[in-house]
């Protein structure tokens, strides 16, 4: 056989070897692409406890593809995650690793948030929740009277890869400051998931999931604890809403668990035992709806709820919605005055549940 026989024998072989090996891989990955995920993903022992979290989920009629991504891709980042699960594979690992988020992989699938969900997104965007780097670490006022510390990126930034000292300088109360990354400006401190998890966590649990910085996972609405409040050493009545106590999370009260204190918001008076999301919508956390919700268009008192001197018609008005009570418009009255005032309509409706407590609400709360 001559050389040049033997050659192109070779270079025939090598160019089988590679057809067949692009062909295998492109037919591969198409098929996990494109295939049913419980004959792609599922199969994998790595992935089963992931596969199960998304099957009890409210996701579980989407295609992985449409929050992780195609396995068709060039994207490094990915093809290095593909990469790296095919070697778990073949270590033959038989606990999974747990799945960490970066900031750049809850970035990405905010975007995939937004292709399904553009309502809740739009909402989410004209909210107070839609603050970014700038908004919240170099506004002037909160810095100069309370220094930044790491705690501050358990609500905003929670997905944040460092620590405050790498994010921020200087860390005092004097100033000026400046974020380290310029490109961080406009980046979201409460992207979705700091909210919600793609993945549920059992059949039948809400949406609404905590992302916990010290843990690096979500915890589902109902597994968070009630925050105990008090008030003048007296408990509060707290709603049992799940939603609630993810609020309160964030918007917590001090150390002492004091009604008011600090950011918290816990409804007491006439609004006592309301859940935040009785009166704010979830993603704009607007409550212009709120009083036509429960109130028809006079109180008990013959007045428009929402023109009533409260913060629900102006923001520099002292008697705050969360915490007014009857008291505060009708001081030294008792309990039978408020009743003819009402014409004996406070009996009923709405407020009914309040009506014998009128007496103790006199005087701001």
């Amino acid at each position: 056989m001559t050389s040049n026989r033997c050659q192109k024998l070779a270079c025939s072989a090598g160019l089988v070897a590679v057809v067949f090996s692009l062909a295998f891989g492109v037919g591969s990955a198409a098929w996990f692409n494109y295939g049913n995920p419980q004959n792609t993903c599922a199969t994998c022992h790595e992935e089963a406890s992931h596969v199960q979290s998304w099957q009890n989920s409210f996701h579980r009629d989407q295609h992985c593809r449409n929050c992780h991504g195609s396995s068709l891709t060039l994207n490094l980042h990915a093809l290095g995650q593909h990469a790296n699960r095919l070697a778990q594979h073949f270590r033959r690992s038989v606990a999974e690793e747990p799945v960490h988020l970066s900031e750049a992989h809850a970035l990405a699938l905010q975007a995939a948030c937004r292709k399904c969900h553009p309502r809740s997104y739009a909402d989410w965007q004209s909210s107070r929740h839609a603050v970014n780097y700038t908004n919240i670490f170099l506004d002037p006022k909160h810095n100069q009277s309370e220094q930044l510390a790491a705690d501050c990126l358990r609500c905003h930034g929670m997905f944040y890869d460092g620590h405050i000292e790498d994010l921020v300088s200087p860390i005092s109360t004097t100033g000026p400051w400046t974020l380290n990354d310029p490109a961080k400006a406009s980046q979201p401190v409460i992207p979705c998931l700091a909210c919600h998890q793609v993945h549920g966590s059992a059949a039948g649990f809400h949406a609404a999931q905590l992302y916990v910085r010290n843990e690096q996972t979500s915890f589902a609405a109902e597994a968070l604890p009630i925050t105990p409040i008090t008030r003048n050493g007296q408990p509060v009545k707290i709603s049992s809403d799940p939603r609630q106590r993810l609020c309160t999370q964030c918007h917590a009260p001090n150390a002492l668990r004091q009604l008011g204190s600090q950011d918290d918001r816990t409804p007491i008076g006439v609004h006592e035992g309301l859940s935040c999301l009785d009166c704010h919508s979830s993603h704009s956390n607007s409550a212009k709806a709120s009083c036509a919700t429960c109130h028809p268009a006079d109180s008990h008192c013959g007045l428009d709820v929402e023109k009533m001197d409260t913060t629900f018609l102006a923001s520099e008005s002292k008697h705050n919605i969360h915490f007014v009570a009857c008291g505060d418009c009708h001081s030294g009255q008792d309990r039978a005055s408020l009743l003819k005032l009402g014409g004996g309509r406070v009996t009923g409706g709405a407020s009914a549940k309040f009506a014998p407590a009128l007496p103790t609400m006199i005087g701001k709360p």
